[in-house]
């Protein structure tokens, strides 16, 4: 069989003429630019262009695509893509990045077909692309810029991906035990390598420390690469611990980026600056004071230059110089300016960037899990005889939570999974419905008998006895599933050494380490993690065991080390492993007094503990029976509540959760801010009026408050069938939340316009952080609508791909309008700011259009969402 792809010509074998045109592409044309999302056809992350038509590859058998021309992300040129590629660039689109090549070869395909698309064209034709990280409204913007430049007859320029990343190689005990080694090196090429403790999943992590890096350098921000480290144990710690998370472990998570790098990285970066400054002067016989540093060139009033290449070397050797400061803010140019482009967009536009699914060993396997069809289930007897009589399939192993099929490809291992006949075990599983789980968590919380106060001020009983209005309510959501577009994988090889290295997009390098070591019956000091980036995260990623790691670690021990062993999972066992957002209900009673005072708030949370699943962090956030990642948000109100009491309820169920993007606050802050809603209505008052005067000790909300309901025209007519919801919230930041519904003639909701005030401190790189709030309420209002995991009678796991886990496509995505606040405080969370509130103020905007209080999630439950 014979395919034309990029203008070349393959041969290949005419056993793969069956095969999804998408793994002869990745596994047998080494092709990687090309991704895996779901398998179905239902994401489009596979996007191809076949005759210049996009083409979903993983839904079209090889032997279709004979006598065609095949292009992919790797091969696609032309003035067209160029244009794409260049307004995705500039226009700040990328984030996790994992499913952009198939984006843009849709948007090429489009303008090649339509030069000048109007915003609905653009939305229908790129309604099939899934983006998890939210980047539908940079799409359709950039897709205009692209047509504008071509209309205009503009050249663009190529977009070239920058030199590879270098190698991140162990430190020695000296690197280690340097102030500045671990974080910054300035190559003799001039080129400034920042290694970053947070981990890029989309997050914009690695723009936000070259940023900081460039401008505490003075460098050319050109100059700078950034790399995701790892493996920066010591004696004395870990010097890639998040200062923002304690400082004892490496944990990307909890929007600490920009909070983690503030300190350490200016510091270190401004320790570099003066190396090289002292490199300078003692080679110039100069007072230090004399010499200048701008855009990466050393300079002297005398004429004396140098790149700070000419200079790393010496630079290295010598002490950091007694008080070193960094800038203060008013010497920033590049800090909370407009203008910085991403520096990870390029690769991942161009499909060269490697996410796990990427990495290529000699001699790997592909190994896939058949994991149980209940939680719990364990197998009882296996046939593997079908399996291994596909072809490329080379071994079946019963691992801890499922049966390992290993082939040549992910394809050949797919076959053989499907070919797997597996009886399983159900007595210990778990088997009760969703709707079953549902009820035991509302018994569970209307017993009381195992409610734990975590937080108490004064009497909120009394307090309630006397309010003039009082709300009881109870809201109740659903289990979650992380979904990013990148599905679950890890890729481990043991070197000769004893040495065992393993690859993941993980958020937690030592968690990883902590798996593969158990995994392997070896000490973690064996254990090298290699990050590469992650096709978004959301949480997923946060795991110590039980994942994709051991998985891979399990297989490769079975098969006594012989071979590099990549664990791929396929969409359907990815969600049938678990790791959801837990399942929620929230009791909520307050009361106000006859002038809409509040004066008593009581909720009481049934939730499954989430934090008792996180080595290191689990005895610091679950104490006395009370799980910090339950209660956030709940425990920590924005608002000033007189008489307020916080109850918690553990509840234990056989569904394995995990922290999600937002983690508790992804549920307290909708049953709070339901709660407040409602009161207000109930004494009469205004919904924004009545937080204000809860807002009187948080100025920063009560500002993002205010400008949210001035921007948003709070209070001004609006046509019939249209109304506003408010939410605020002080997760991370301070911010506060209007979203505009309408009702169409089929008596569906749809989302009109969110107007979002975050005050998140000094903002490092502004632009950044708008895509960042754009990205979480577009996932919040995924879930909000129609996220929804689902056990069906007997506990089976019904949910597995995105036919059955809808996410929001372009279509429905408002009009978002980000407004940022000027501030000088220290720089807060962003990542996760926006999610907490997405489903309350939807949910409040629909109450007053339609009279429907939604107290259950997801919305589609109640009314349909367009």
């Amino acid at each position: 069989m014979k395919l034309n792809v990029n203008g070349a010509e393959f041969e290949v074998d005419d056993a793969a003429a069956a095969s999804p045109l998408l793994w002869v592409l990745r596994d047998v044309l080494g092709l990687r630019g090309t991704k895996y999302g779901c398998g179905i056809g239902s994401c489009a992350a596979c996007t191809v262009l076949i005759d210049g038509r996009n083409t979903k590859a993983c839904q079209t058998p090889a032997e279709r695509a004979t006598g065609k021309a095949i292009t992919t992300v790797e091969g696609a040129s032309g003035p067209v893509v160029d244009a794409v590629r260049e307004a995705w660039y500039r226009g700040n689109v990328v984030q996790c990045g994992y499913c952009q090549p198939g984006q843009t070869l849709a948007a090429a395909a489009l303008l090649e077909s339509d030069r000048s698309p109007d915003e609905a064209t653009i939305t229908r034709w790129m309604n099939g692309n899934l983006c998890r990280c939210g980047t539908y409204p940079r799409i359709r913007e950039a897709i205009g810029n692209a047509a504008e430049a071509l209309a205009e007859g503009r050249t663009p320029n190529r977009l070239d991906t920058a030199d590879p990343a270098p190698e991140v190689q162990p430190l020695t005990p000296e690197e280690l035990a340097d102030p500045v080694h671990p974080y910054v090196r300035i190559h003799p090429d001039g080129t400034v390598v920042a290694y970053s403790n947070q981990i890029e999943m989309g997050q914009g992590a690695h723009t936000g420390l070259a940023t900081i890096v460039a401008e505490e350098l003075d460098a050319d921000m050109a100059s700078v690469r950034v790399v995701n480290a790892a493996n920066g144990a010591s004696a004395k710690g870990d010097v890639y611990a998040t200062p923002a998370g304690g400082g004892f472990i490496q944990l990307s998570g909890a929007s600490t980026s920009t909070q983690g790098y503030w300190e350490r990285y200016r510091l270190a970066a401004a320790q570099a600056r003066a190396r090289l400054v002292a490199a300078a002067a003692e080679t110039w016989q100069v007072p230090a004071e004399e010499v200048e540093v701008e855009a990466g060139t050393v300079s002297h009033p005398s004429g004396m230059r140098a790149g700070f290449g000419e200079l790393a070397t010496r630079a290295e050797q010598l002490e950091v110089p007694h008080d070193v400061r960094p800038k203060d803010p008013d010497r920033y140019t590049l800090i909370g300016r407009e203008g910085r482009l991403r520096v990870d967009s390029p690769g991942k536009i161009l499909g060269t960037t490697q996410f796990t699914i990427d990495v290529a060993l000699p001699g790997l396997l592909t190994a896939v899990v058949l994991h149980p069809p209940k939680f719990g289930a364990v197998p009882t007897s296996v046939d593997c005889s079908a399996a291994l009589a596909e072809r490329g399939v080379t071994a079946v192993i019963p691992i801890e939570e499922g049966v390992a099929v290993v082939g040549d490809t992910f394809d050949a291992a797919q076959r053989g999974l499907r070919a797997l006949r597996v009886d399983w075990d159900e007595a210990n599983a778990e088997q009760r419905s969703v709707e079953e789980l549902l009820a035991f968590h509302r018994h569970q919380l209307e017993s009381g008998k195992d409610a734990v106060v975590a937080r108490e001020d004064g009497d909120v009983e009394s307090a309630l006895a006397k309010a003039a209005h009082v709300v009881d309510a109870v809201y109740e959501l659903p289990y979650l599933a992380h979904a990013p577009m990148e599905p679950n994988n890890a890729v481990c090889r043991m070197g000769e050494d004893g040495v065992l290295e393993v690859w993941a997009g993980t958020e937690g390098p030592e968690y990883t380490r902590i798996s593969a070591s158990a995994a392997a019956g070896i000490d973690k000091d064996q254990v090298r993690v290699h990050v590469p980036h992650a096709g978004g995260s959301f949480g997923l990623h946060s795991s110590a065991g039980h994942d994709p790691t051991s998985e891979a670690v399990q297989v490769a021990r079975a098969l006594d080390w012989k071979y590099p062993v990549k664990l791929q999972s396929p969409r359907e066992e990815e969600l049938k492993s678990g790791r959801y957002r837990a399942m929620a209900v929230h009791r909520v009673r307050a009361g106000s007094d006859d002038k809409g005072h509040v004066t008593a708030f009581h909720q009481h949370i049934a939730a499954q503990p989430t934090s008792v699943n996180l080595p290191f962090v689990a005895d610091v956030l679950f104490t006395d029976g009370v799980d910090f990642m339950t209660t956030s948000g709940a425990v920590d109100p924005p608002y000033g509540l007189p008489n307020f009491k916080l109850e918690t309820t553990n509840v234990e169920t056989g569904v394995p959760v995990m922290v999600w993007r937002s983690v508790g606050n992804s549920h307290t802050e909708f049953a709070r801010e339901s709660a407040i809603d409602e009161l207000a209505l109930a004494a009469g008052h205004d919904p924004v009026e009545f937080r204000r005067g809860l807002l009187a000790d948080n100025p920063r909300t009560l500002r993002a408050l205010e400008l949210a309901a001035e921007r948003s025209g709070w209070g001004s007519p609006l046509p019939e069938e249209r109304a506003r919801g408010v939410a605020c919230s002080s997760f991370l930041s301070a911010s506060a939340q209007v979203t505009e519904v309408s009702l169409d003639s089929r008596n569906r909701v749809h989302i009109e316009r969110i107007t979002f005030v975050l005050d998140c401190g000094i903002t490092v790189n502004p632009d950044l952080i708008r895509a960042q709030v754009e990205g979480g309420l577009i996932y919040g209002l995924s879930a909000a609508a129609w996220g929804e995991m689902v056990l069906g009678e007997g506990g089976e796991i019904v949910t597995q791909n995105f036919d059955r886990y809808p996410i929001m496509r372009m279509q429905s995505v408002p009009r978002i309008d980000v407004v940022l606040i000027d501030s000088e405080e220290p720089p807060t969370g962003v990542g996760e700011v926006s999610v907490p509130t997405a489903a309350p103020a939807l949910t409040n905007a629909i109450a007053a259009l339609t009279g429907t209080r939604i107290r259950r999630l997801p919305v589609s439950k109640t009314i349909r969402v367009s």
